[in-house]
């Protein structure tokens, strides 16, 4: 007899929980694709090419030099108990993207903070224009933001 200790519902305890665990990671990798994908079509708005949104943490670096903050924030987001700064910054980027794209006001900016999937998809897929014209600070263009042919509200 091999009495090592577990009974006969331990095994199908270890079965339930891989199945949950892969669920979780379909899950996850879903909502990351939806995200990148809408990330990707804002980004097709403001002149930055599509595939910058599929990159971990670069997607974020590139929102940030959208929204005239240093990329390079986007570091700290990994970073534990760092990451607020990261957060900050993700919310004053909005702030300002949301301007270029005709969306300025604290109710933009709230909804970003509380439901920044819904944010990114109103701005991903309503009519707006990039216009960086609008923002208050500029766009740190470079090789991640290029610099827009027009810019500014009448801008034709």
């Amino acid at each position: 007899m091999n009495d090592n200790g577990y009974g006969p519902g331990a095994a199908l305890a270890v079965v339930v929980a891989l199945v949950f665990v892969l669920v979780y990671l379909v899950v996850i990798a879903g909502v990351y694709a939806l995200v990148a994908w809408m990330l990707s079509r804002v980004f097709q708005k403001a002149g930055v090419v599509a595939w910058k949104a599929w990159v971990p943490v670069f997607n974020y670096w590139v929102f940030f030099e959208m929204g005239g903050q240093l990329g390079w924030i986007a570091l700290l987001g990994i970073v534990p108990g760092v990451n607020i700064v990261a957060v900050v910054f993700a919310c004053i980027a909005a702030w300002h993207v949301g301007s270029a794209f005709q969306k300025p006001g604290a109710g933009w900016l709230l909804l970003y903070i509380f439901l920044p999937v819904v944010w990114i998809a109103i701005v991903a897929f309503d009519s707006s224009k990039w216009e960086p014209g609008r923002m208050t600070v500029r766009p740190i263009y470079g090789p991640n933001v290029p610099f827009p042919m027009e810019a500014g509200p009448g801008a034709a």
